[in-house]
């Protein structure tokens, strides 16, 4: 009979603690497919198509004309909708207290399907919401994809069985400046009270399926009822923190509702959040439109269905209790648990190193010296290759000529940038940390990465708890197969057998791999291979977790990966990022009526002229730098004057204006023109103390710089009152923008030019400054 050593015992009381406690944690699902009535791909690609014509920033002609399209498809199939018009405010302030006030009327749409169950009025209700505006430039063809989904999964709901929970379906507006849309519902609207679990919808990109990409409040029972319910459940709860940086993605005001938030976004396909431009139905994935419908008609199915729904509003401490982290496993589905076991699961990992650290100091192989300094090694390791990424990036410009993934977006070859950087990186390290194996011995340099390992997930139980998964399960999986080989019953690292220690390695380094190579993947879409350093840290923790199996590999295995990441750079690097077409451009003219001058201009950012706004400016003419109307800091500008035409110079007077020697209170009106949809001002000269318009209070707060957006505001007489900085000059410059050119002084651009122009996108702007001096 075998009996077991007391570390042995150690070990096997370990793994029986881990799957004791797995089964008493976690919840594992994998997504249910349900029958359900046909999704209609050609209905759904036809509104993208629709909607996506021209941009729709709030307050535009193209902005309602989107609206009454979607407000025509849900009375179509039978579901009232309601358009709420409401007044939404958004304050920012930086660091340098510079003040951005964002105030817009929007027009969200707001739809309720009833459910079947008696009491479903008392109920809580499930809320559904997307956002259907766009920025200045963009078409938004990825923005209304889930417009677009949500539209044809409502339609298959009213072609099946109703739930009998009340659903919720917000189509808001003004999201892109400020999630005025969410705002306004949250705060204002009469169903907001009755919400009990929020589902909100987003895209990041052109491609790609529905990611989770964050839950909050008591998310317990909402996270395992989206595992359950969609079919090829993906997110973790890792990426929470960078989603939130992503453009397009935010939940707003509507993380205050109910007691659960679910969001979900696709995000692979960026379009950049420069230009914009490339937002295109053309680039737009149907697979991604397809699989965002099935994700919300599973999710409305389920939780509309469901006999008790989260409850409409929970305590601090129970959204607290009832918070968990989450993430997929490949072939396996989604693994969830609660917060509140994070440091249970951390203390064993650390218990689990400790003990085999022990055991190889037992053995006479390691001191804890030697693995101390293998650990700052493995930290050094890292450390080269976020820089070796780096310079190859930057010192090989011919590789990747003409990218601009802030701009443009994703290249169409990026995923072989990520192939040479892993197997570049994985040659180093192999390398690296076979030299540092000869320096403090095999085991060292084996518990080093993994001591380095166990540090950053204090780090991150402490200040990141949800991502904590991402080292805890690699760690566990990895030291039981340590603890196996160095056990003092079964022969070490020297004398085990090649293939079982090889097979009780490869064993450990499963969990690692499973969980640590997808985050790599999904980590390099949100960053791009201009932002490398956040991946090749990922990806030196997973080669840290297999170094072992990595340095035991003979030297060809080198050469390979150095040849494989040269093959991947030069496929990478072989074609243009985006293609031989010219990318579709925003038109950047700009047509300027300054009162200050009288007079009206031609403007246009320093670029190339093609043969139409070449039409614009003199023969000999080049872009200088206009010191006197934007400054020494401006850049270069293309300027020229413009036929004088019917548009108007805002019409602002001023009212009073009296300094107490403490404050100065001043008080002007801006009369606002019902065809110009924004209106910008800008106060220089004096900081702020408190302002407000119509009564309204907009701040009150002390900042140095201030400025005002308005959305929808015209049409009307804006009374403004500012109590400033006492005995200083004040400037307040006041710009009206309207999309397009006037068609008296332009003429129409050619069709078929290049590069295509995004329609819509060029400006006509008023200007006007009044000044107390």
């Amino acid at each position: 009979m075998l009996t077991l050593s007391t570390p042995l015992k150690w070990m096997a009381g370990t793994l029986a603690a881990v799957l004791l406690m797995a089964a008493f944690f976690f919840g594992a699902g994998r997504g249910q497919q349900h029958s359900a009535p046909a999704f209609s791909l050609a209905r759904a690609m036809a509104d993208v198509a629709l909607l996506a014509r021209a941009p729709r920033p709030i307050a535009s002609e193209a902005n309602g004309q989107a609206r009454a399209h979607i407000v025509a498809r849900l009375t179509e199939m039978g579901v009232k909708a309601q358009v709420q018009t409401a007044l939404a405010q958004h304050n920012t302030i930086d660091r340098r207290r510079n003040l951005q006030v964002a105030l817009g009327m929007v027009h969200n749409i707001v739809a309720v399907v009833p459910g079947t169950a008696p009491d479903h009025a008392s109920r809580p209700a499930l809320l559904l919401a997307t956002s259907y505006d766009t920025g200045e430039r963009s078409l938004g063809a990825a923005s209304a994809a889930p417009v677009a989904a949500l539209l044809e999964a409502l339609r298959m709901l009213t072609k099946a069985p109703r739930p009998a929970n009340d659903i919720v379906v917000l189509f808001a507006d003004g999201e892109r400046v400020g999630g005025l849309g969410s705002r306004a519902f949250a705060g204002q609207h009469r169903l907001a009270g009755r919400i009990g679990l929020v589902i909100r919808f987003d895209s990041a990109g052109s491609a790609g399926s529905p990611l989770l990409i964050g839950a909050s409040g008591d998310s317990a029972v909402a996270v395992r009822g989206w595992a359950t319910a969609v079919p090829g459940a993906r997110g973790g709860a890792a990426l929470q923190d960078l989603y939130k940086d992503l453009p397009g993605v935010q939940m707003g005001d509507l993380a205050h509702l109910g007691s659960a938030r679910l969001h979900l976004a696709n995000v692979e396909g960026s379009n950049g959040s420069g230009i914009g431009s490339r937002d295109t139905v053309a680039r737009l994935s149907p697979a991604t439109v397809e699989q965002t419908g099935a994700a919300m008609y599973a999710l409305m199915r389920h939780f509309g269905d469901a006999d008790v729904l989260v409850p409409r509003s929970v305590s601090k401490a129970a959204a607290k209790a009832g918070a968990v982290l989450y993430f997929d496993l490949p072939g396996f589905g989604v693994v969830s648990y609660s917060l509140d076991a994070v440091w249970a699961f951390t203390r064993l990992a650390c218990l689990m190193l400790v003990i085999v650290c022990v055991l190889a100091i037992d053995r006479g192989e390691v001191s804890v010296r030697e693995i101390v300094d293998a650990a700052l090694g493995f930290v050094a390791i890292a450390a080269v290759l976020v820089l070796a990424a780096a310079l190859v990036w930057n010192l090989l410009p011919s590789l990747h000529r003409g990218y601009d993934a802030r701009n443009v977006g994703a290249g169409m070859r990026d995923f072989w940038f990520l192939g040479g950087f892993a197997a570049l990186g994985t040659a180093l390290f192999v390398v690296l940390q076979r030299r540092f194996r000869r320096a403090v011995g095999h085991g060292a340099a084996a518990l080093g990465p993994l001591l380095a390992a166990t540090v950053l997930l204090l780090v991150l139980s402490w200040q990141m708890p949800q991502a904590s998964y991402t080292l805890v399960w690699p760690l566990i999986g990895t030291l039981l197969a340590y603890g196996v080989l160095y056990a003092p019953q079964i022969s070490g690292f020297g004398t085990m057998a090649n293939i079982r220690r090889a097979a009780v390695l490869g064993a450990g380094a499963v969990p690692a791999l499973w969980i640590l190579a997808p985050l790599l993947k999904d980590m390099y879409v949100i960053t791009s291979p201009e932002r490398s350093e956040l991946p090749m840290i990922v990806l030196a923790l997973l080669l840290g977790m297999a170094s072992v199996l990595l340095t035991a590999q003979r030297r060809f295995i080198v050469r390979g990966l150095g040849v494989a990441g040269i093959a991947c750079f030069a496929v990478a690097g072989s074609a243009s990022p985006y293609g031989a077409s010219a990318l579709p451009q925003p038109n950047r003219m700009v047509y300027l009526k300054d009162a200050a001058t009288w007079r009206a201009y031609w403007m246009m950012p320093n670029a190339a002229l093609d043969a139409w706004s070449r039409g614009f400016f003199p023969e000999g003419a080049r872009a200088r730098l206009q010191v006197d109307p934007f400054g020494w800091n401006s850049g270069p500008v293309w300027l020229a004057v413009a036929p004088r035409t019917a548009v108007e110079f805002p019409a602002m007077a001023s009212v009073s204006d009296v300094d107490d020697g403490n404050q100065r209170h001043v008080r002007f009106t801006l009369s606002t023109k019902a065809a110009v949809p924004f209106v910008d001002l800008v106060l220089s000269g004096a900081e702020t103390y408190k302002t407000s318009v119509n009564g309204r209070p907009l701040s009150d707060q002390r900042s140095a710089g201030y400025s005002i957006s308005l959305y929808g505001m015209g049409g009307q007489t804006l009374d403004f009152r500012f109590d400033l900085e006492s005995d200083k000059r004040a400037v307040i410059d006041v710009h009206e923008r309207r999309p397009g050119l006037p068609a008296e002084a332009a003429a129409e651009r050619p069709a078929g030019l290049q590069p295509p122009l995004t329609p819509m996108t060029a400006t006509t702007i008023a200007t006007d400054s009044l000044v107390f001096m």
